[in-house]
């Protein structure tokens, strides 16, 4: 008898679909029946597809337009014989949503503890209502999830989905401890989901033989896009949701009583910045899945049919071997003459850039450029102060965000700061710096000689603690590409003390 609480729980989990069963049949004219629990469950999926896709709210109208587009091709006879679609919605979602508003209950015999007990379930809640056009929206709850997640074991590729689900619905009841877990899933699930395209991407090389199965990768990359895209957005929002959530405990008058759960849900955070920053790489990789991969690989099926190609077999024997019309022999092999090729200049190359080279007489400059004159000024010093004290706020956050490390790659901060504040990409300024760091070596910020118009000068006041930041270029060719700017991969490593920063 161990668990039969819960056996029983999940017995009765399906409830309003026997009850839709016993109430409602939808009758064709030509003998065909549907009854209410299939048309419950296709209710069910249409709100947890709406989940998936983002969009998580929907209303009777819409779900009436989903179940009339669904049973549309069974549906036969006069316009008189089709049911009311809105009415069917509406009956469909008070027997997951009572009334009332509360939960669903359904009572049982515990034979384990021996009296009746009450279970209940919410399947659909109120999501939103629109006033003006006086229309309640719903969406999918905790026991409809449930409810989908028993009747199918859902593939790998949308684990990913299902967990950030997960974790909103624990997070919105103030499960912190196992939302920790649920993100490590998350990043389990990022690293499969990695692995998955990469093999995805031999694959098409390997696999690729006709334009029909090139065309079959090519719909299964788009769907790999979308639900990436998807992700993408559900994990914004869950970042936006964390982030509120954290400031609500954090504004709370009595926060000794909450400092657990202000320390959890910190810990959650970073931990989901993280494993962002890791599933954004994967957009990238999605998107070059689905250019340079399947060219090249529409390329080499390309050359191997022309490897594969028997010019005596296909060509010399047709066209003597049978007697062909001149018209017919003609096309037959015109696409084999070559145009007449020669090599002219055009005018139009003057438009082109030009190179343009230094006389003989001088010689390159090898230093780093100074500061202009009007660089000079105390308002641009000043600036270039604060911009270099953000940068390096911004390195104490990711290193904390990684657990106070002292070491980290140019590449990865790059992705933090691309999430946070990605407009500093887009500034010369940013790439100045590293590039200065590295000029330098290393950066001693303990050195009380340093000037006040030194451009590092502010992190020294505002990043107690720091004392050096050394910066080394990586060996190889690895290069960061942003739409801007170009900047070798390079490997930080910074020295605190006590420590200060990055905590």
């Amino acid at each position: 008898m161990d668990g039969f609480h819960e056996r029983m729980h999940r017995l009765l989990l399906m409830a309003p679909l026997y009850a839709l069963q016993r109430r409602r049949k939808l009758s064709f004219a030509d003998g065909s029946e549907v009854t209410g629990m299939e048309l419950g469950m296709v209710s069910l999926l249409y709100f947890f597809e709406l989940m998936l896709g983002g969009t998580r709210k929907g209303s009777v109208r819409e779900l009436a337009a989903h179940l009339q587009d669904k049973l549309a091709p069974f549906a036969v006879g006069d316009a008189k014989d089709k049911p009311d679609y809105e009415k069917l919605a509406r009956e469909i979602i008070t027997a997951f949503r009572p009334a009332t508003g509360r939960r669903s209950q359904e009572e049982f015999f515990n034979l384990e503890t021996g009296r009746s007990e009450t279970a209940q379930y919410s399947y659909i809640k109120a999501y939103s209502a629109d006033i003006d056009s006086n229309e309640q929206f719903y969406a999918l709850d905790e026991h409809g999830l449930e409810l989908i997640f028993i009747t199918k074991e859902f593939f790998s590729e949308y684990q990913l989905s299902i967990n950030q689900l997960i974790l909103r619905k624990q997070l919105e009841r103030g499960q912190f401890a196992l939302a920790l877990r649920q993100v490590e899933e998350m990043r389990l699930d990022v690293e499969t989901i990695r692995q998955n395209i990469v093999n995805l991407k031999g694959e098409m090389h390997r696999n690729i033989v006709s334009d029909d199965t090139l065309e079959r990768y090519r719909k299964l990359v788009e769907d790999i896009n979308n639900r990436l895209k998807g992700e993408e957005a559900e994990f914004k929002e869950l970042k936006n949701f964390v982030r509120e959530t954290k400031a609500r405990i954090r504004e709370n008058g009595d926060l000794s009583a909450n400092r657990m759960a202000y320390e959890n849900i910190s810990e959650v955070e970073a931990r989901l910045d993280l494993v962002h920053g890791k599933h954004s790489q994967l957009l990238l990789l999605g998107i070059e899945l689905g250019t340079t991969a399947l060219k090249e690989a529409q390329d080499a099926l390309f050359f191997t049919s022309l490897d594969s190609f028997n010019f005596e077999q296909e060509i010399t024997s047709r066209f003597f071997g049978s007697p062909l019309p001149i018209g017919a022999a003609r096309q037959l092999i015109n696409p084999f003459f070559q145009l007449q090729q020669a090599t002219v200049w055009s005018p139009l190359s003057i438009f082109q850039p030009q190179r343009l080279e230094k006389q003989a007489g001088e010689r390159p400059e090898l230093s780093f450029p100074d500061l202009a004159e009007d660089e000079e000024k105390p308002e641009i010093i000043r600036a270039i102060q604060q911009l270099n004290g953000r940068i390096c706020q911004l390195l104490a956050g990711f290193l904390a965000a990684g657990g106070g490390g002292r070491e980290a790659l140019l590449g990865d901060f790059c992705a933090y700061v691309e999430q946070h504040e990605g407009e500093l990409l887009a500034t010369k300024q940013f790439f100045m710096f590293w590039i200065l760091l590295h000029r330098k070596g290393t950066l001693l910020l303990a050195d009380k000689e340093m000037s006040e118009k030194s451009p590092y000068y502010l992190m020294r006041s505002e990043l107690s603690g720091l004392e050096d930041i050394h910066v080394s270029e990586l060996p190889g060719r690895d290069v960061l590409e942003y739409p801007l700017f170009k900047i070798s991969n390079m490997q930080i490593r910074v020295n605190y003390k006590n420590a200060v920063f990055g905590r």
